[in-house]
This record gives C-alpha cells, structure tokens and sequence, in this order.
C-alpha cells in the first residue's frame, strides 16, 4: 500500500534515469525496476514500481536496488551477514530477510558464498594485515545442516551443473595455479578436471571454454561428456557456442520529469525467517543461521543475548596479551561469563559466532540445535 503523503513532481527537466533490471509480476501486473538518477549533486539509486494505472512509487531508502537470482526472487542486499540479508519473494510479493541459496538441480542441496575479513599474523611477532576470505557454505535440504565447505583468499567461483554435482575454478594453493574441478557434497570428493581458467560454460551441450595456464591464453573447449580438449576454431565458433546472454537493462520509457526524490514511498511488509532454533534449558531462540566449519558448530551471539539478557562487554585489547588480537568479548549470563577472542570466536561481517561449550560456561546444560525444515 502507499503512504499517505506524496509529493508533487519537481517543476525542472529532470535528468534521464538509469535502468539496471526489471521484473513484472505477471499475476499483479506490477513492474518493478533498479534504477539511478542524478539529482543535482546527488547521485540517487532506487527500487521503483509501477502499477497497473500507469502511478510510479519507490521502496524504503533501505532498498535501493536488486538482480534477479536464478530462482526468479530479486536480491535486495548482500549475503554476506545473515542478519542483513533480503531478498524480494516473488511468490508472496514481499520482502524477506533469509539467506538465499542457489539450489542444486535435484533440490538436496544449497550453496551460497560469504565474504569476512580476518587478521592475519605476519613474520614478525605482532604485526600482521587484515586478510578477506571467502567462504563457501552448503545446506542440505534434507537435513537442514549448513557448513563452510570451502575458504580461501585466492579466487574462487562453482555453480550447479546437474543432480547435485558443483562446478568449481579457482586458485589451487598445493598445484599453484588456476585449477578447474568439480565437487560432489554427498560424498565430499573433488575431481580435478584440469588446469586453466574458466571463462564460459555451455553446460546444454557439455562444454567448457577456458584458457590454460600460459602466457599465449588461447581459447580451448573443454568436453564434460568425454573429457577431451580442443583449441577453439576462430570467433564465429566461440560466438556460436557460447552466445552473450540477452542484456538484463531493458529500454523503459518513463513520464518526462519524473525525479526519484519526489516518487511517494511504497511501505513494503518485511518478514523474518529463521534456519535454526535453539533450545538452552527449555528457553527457545530463533536464529538466521547454524553452521559448522572445520568440525566446529558455531552460533550467533547476538539474538541470544537480546533473548536472554546476556551482557556483551567489549575489553581493552591488552587483556589478550596477544598485540595483534582483532577484539576481545566478555559474554556475562548471571554469575557466569565467557570471553571471546579470534583464536576461540568465528566472526563474520561483524556477527560474533560462539561454540556449544562456550555457552555451558554461561550455566547453561542442555543445548538443543533443530533446524527448520522447507
């Protein structure tokens, strides 16, 4: 529904504005469209939406653009923090915050990638720098059980190919370069298909176009089917093989005049969902997410302790007696306290993680992890 108030178009020429995507709702037939617009010295992004008689509004500030996700929902926001992550669901024509997973083709398996920054020591005692990595997560459908699978510094990039087999190429750190692989996450193995980079994939016809690792970067098809390699025959062949994909920034007449700024603002319902609920002693707590990396379970501190009346003390960083420490934490639940530091705490786009026996120290006994099953 629209606000009450809206304000007037403004009187001047106002400058053209920028289409980046768009999506019709085929049942509402609501358009909507990520758009910018200069404003003066003002360089304004912004969710638009037109309605069916032809009236344009804007979502809330908080939203100000989105790319169509291959499961036809749009991705408002980073998935970097699940706390802040939405997505516009296009089935209920609402916004979420949830993470979304791209899933594989028979639907056991989810896989998304996160980004986190972490300190690094260096060759010197003390001194380090602040490292990013980039952490591949996989949540099985059945089970609901989510975990880093894969973390690296270096590039890395995978995507479905069929059932459930992920297609993988980034920098090997044992072989030293660029390494084409795949990997199964029922059974855990990884198969190296070969050495190069990937550049284009036709996965209707098995194919692969990538470049080995040499100075020359020659084009070479690589066939999934039966694993042989062939350099590429001129352009008209790589085009025929690999076509671009249609641009995703359609031509969109707008009214002359219309400014971004004056658009009246669309209140938009937003719905919470959660993976995972915790039980600590029979008090029961919703969470964005639960996951294991390297064996380790860990939990977000933060709605625990806004449920649970925990108190959260951030500590002067000599306590460490680690100079090159990131931060150090005092969880206090009663007479009961755990201190988290980066050698025993995961932290992620400013979310501290915490471990089952980190929150028995705070008294509690019994811990009951279930995730939510769709």
């Amino acid at each position: 529904m629209l606000l009450a108030f809206a304000a007037p178009f403004t009187a001047h020429a106002a400058e053209k504005m920028e289409v980046y995507d768009s999506y019709a709702n085929k049942n509402s037939n609501v358009q909507l469209y990520s758009v910018s617009q200069v404003e003066g010295n003002q360089f304004i992004n912004a969710v638009i939406a037109r309605q069916p008689d032809g009236t344009y509004s804007k979502w809330p500030e908080a939203f100000q653009h989105f790319r169509k996700y291959d499961s036809g929902n749009l991705q408002l926001t980073g998935m970097d923090d699940p706390e802040q992550a939405y997505v516009y669901d296009t089935q209920s024509q609402s916004i979420m915050r949830k993470s979304e997973y791209a899933i594989s083709p028979d639907g056991r398996w989810g896989y998304l990638e996160r980004s986190r920054y972490g300190w690094q020591p260096g060759d010197v005692p003390g001194r380090g720098y602040t490292a990013k990595f980039n952490d591949q997560y996989l949540r099985n459908t059945v089970t609901g059980k989510v975990s880093v699978y894969h973390s690296t510094q270096q590039y890395y990039n995978a995507r479905w190919m069929n059932q459930h087999m992920l297609l993988e190429n980034g920098y090997n750190e044992a072989a030293k370069q660029n390494v084409i692989s795949t990997y199964d996450p029922s059974t855990g193995t990884r198969q190296e298909l070969l050495k190069g980079t990937l550049n284009n994939l036709n996965l209707s016809k098995g194919l692969l176009q990538y470049v080995k690792n040499e100075p020359k970067r020659l084009p070479w098809i690589y066939n999934l089917k039966d694993g042989s390699s062939r350099l590429v025959k001129d352009t008209r062949e790589l085009e025929a093989l690999f076509p671009a994909p249609p641009s995703s920034r359609p031509e969109v007449s707008f009214p002359k005049d219309m400014a971004l700024m004056d658009l009246p603002v669309t209140d938009m319902p937003i719905t919470l969902t959660y993976e995972h609920n915790l039980n600590l002693d029979g008090k029961s707590v919703d969470v964005s997410t639960v996951f294991t990396k390297g064996g380790q379970e860990w939990i977000p501190v933060k709605p625990l302790a806004a449920a649970l009346g925990w108190k959260i003390e951030v500590m002067n960083l000599s306590a460490t007696g680690d100079p090159s420490a990131a931060y150090i934490y005092k969880i206090t639940n009663g007479s009961k306290d755990t201190v988290l530091t980066p050698v025993n705490s995961f932290n992620s786009a400013s979310r501290l993680y915490i471990t089952p026996a980190q929150i028995k120290e705070l008294g509690y006994k019994s811990i009951q992890v279930t995730p939510y099953l769709k």
